[in-house]
């Protein structure tokens, strides 16, 4: 088979291949919309494979991934403030499971020797490191 024939055969087949995805893509958004209103099928719809090989829908990916990943940061470093007796309570909970011992070292982690001494700026530290030992 010479070049000239094998491109041809190339070119018709890339031909044939952007036909079926444009229908698949077309049976795609047509069933999506049948189904849209239904509750457990609510939130984004699948990208198609070959939409991902798009340059310019790899610009808008990255920009949304990275508008996510911006957004995620934020919310991240905003913690949660806790009162003492939310925190007291938890940590009597983890105490009673058996989980004394850890309870104790968060209380030293956080500077002090009794909970009513802890800065209350650090409860959010002591839940966290909580969960991490109730979920553990």
């Amino acid at each position: 088979m010479n070049p000239q024939h094998r491109n041809a055969l190339i070119a018709g087949i890339n031909r044939t291949m952007e036909g079926l995805s444009q229908i698949a893509q077309a049976l795609e958004s047509d069933g999506w919309e049948g189904v849209e209103d239904e509750y457990a099928l609510a939130g984004p719809r699948p990208v198609a494979a070959a939409r991902l090989e798009e340059p310019a829908f790899q610009a808008e990916l990255e920009e949304r991934l990275a508008a996510e990943a911006q957004h995620g940061s934020e919310s991240a470093t905003a913690v949660r403030e806790y009162t003492l007796e939310e925190v007291r309570s938890f940590l009597a909970e983890l105490s009673q499971q058996g989980y004394t011992a850890q309870v104790r070292q968060l209380i030293l982690d956080a500077g002090a020797k009794a909970l009513s001494e802890v800065d209350p700026a650090k409860f959010g530290q002591i839940m966290a490191g909580a969960e991490e030992i109730a979920h553990a």
